[in-house]
């Protein structure tokens, strides 16, 4: 990621500083992420998108080769798409009153993950990465495995 804000802050002809101000966080920041110390939240990641419309989602978080996006999917970002849709009615379609008894949770085990992990032989593809997000907003990337 740090290669990516090195190439965006060219690209952009931008300042670490004028970058940090962009995106509303503090410049120290985004040096300790440019200088390796600290890894890039996913708040911060939605924020580079959200500034850059035209840069590549895919180029930012796998590594795709495109780093920006075509010029239609560019012009349209998915805030645009959801401003006319009409608010949901906050009443609820089924009755709520009922006594619902908690259940124990089913204890999960090694084998449960199996079919979520282990590629289709039959579809002839290899995993190349994995990324997990993290409920405090950080994530990590894994190529070696």
């Amino acid at each position: 990621m740090k290669e990516k804000l090195e190439f965006l802050l060219k690209n952009k002809g931008l300042t670490a500083t004028s970058l940090a101000r962009l995106l509303e966080i503090q410049p120290s920041g985004l040096s300790h992420i440019l200088s390796g110390r600290n890894k890039p939240s996913f708040d911060l990641v939605v924020k580079i998108l959200k500034a850059f419309p035209d840069l590549n989602p895919d180029w930012l978080l796998l590594d795709s080769e495109e780093i920006f996006r075509t010029e239609a999917a560019a012009t349209t970002t998915r805030q645009d798409e959801y401003r006319n849709v009409a608010p949901v009615s906050p009443s609820l379609p089924f009755e709520t009153s009922q006594n619902i008894e908690p259940t124990e949770p089913k204890k999960i085990e090694e084998k449960d993950f199996a079919p979520i992990f282990s590629t289709p032989k039959s579809a002839g593809k290899q995993v190349s990465r994995i990324i997990v997000l993290y409920a405090d907003r950080t994530f990590e990337s894994f190529t070696e495995f």
